[in-house]
């Protein structure tokens, strides 16, 4: 998700899908200027703002069920649409997924059929360290900075225990037990995708789990 200001329009835009593909991908629109945007970088590839680059927001892609239940006052949109490829047994389809991240120049991939065999990992891309949390159930991935408060951890019924036996709630980013009760993780931006996707516009982004190429 990327915020809506930019240095060269200070007014907020409004996004549609512009109907057009860029590598496979969606190209989003804006009303004001009719500039094009590619989604996965975020940037202006043509039009009036070209070159211009959103400001990332922490997002994630979950079930409906696990939104409501963090967020029970939450409304929707309910149209009639006939697809339904994109639920929760879609995104579990570890092979097709990933979950991108990228610092400075370096970017890396997880892919959810890692995240589902490692659904706590802690490791540095770049000048952070990260803490990557993946609750299985409903194929939703969070990202962190892992600063000193949590070395490893497991996932328990959704809730993250760190190996200081401190619980923490990835939803609220918050500690809700144990010695470190009261502290707060630091969002980060991450982007779950199509796995070719993400490798078609970071050619050399590393992948968790296997091999670097050379």
């Amino acid at each position: 998700m990327y915020g809506a200001k930019n240095p060269k329009y200070e007014k907020p835009l409004v996004f549609q899908v512009s109907g057009k593909l860029w590598q496979r991908s969606l190209v989003m629109r804006d009303l004001q200027t009719g500039s094009l945007w590619s989604h996965i970088l975020g940037e202006c590839m043509g039009g009036p703002l070209k070159g211009t680059q959103l400001q990332s927001i922490p997002s994630v892609i979950t079930t409906w069920g696990d939104w409501k239940k963090e967020h029970p006052t939450t409304t929707i949109l309910d149209l009639d649409l006939s697809a339904d490829r994109f639920n929760v047994q879609s995104w579990k389809k570890s092979e097709r997924f990933v979950l991108g991240i990228q610092i400075e120049e370096k970017t890396k991939a997880w892919p959810y059929r890692y995240l589902q065999d490692n659904p706590v990992v802690v490791e540095t891309l770049g000048n952070k360290k990260l803490l990557i949390v993946f609750k299985k159930e409903s194929a939703t991935a969070f990202a962190f900075e892992a600063g000193d408060a949590i070395k490893s951890g497991k996932m328990v019924d959704g809730i993250l225990v760190g190996e200081d036996e401190t619980k923490w709630d990835p939803w609220k980013a918050t500690a809700i037990d144990g010695p470190q009760k009261g502290k707060t993780l630091t969002r980060i931006y991450a982007l779950p995708s199509f796995r070719n996707a993400w490798l078609k516009f970071h050619p050399d982004s590393g992948v968790a789990g296997e091999i670097p190429k050379n």
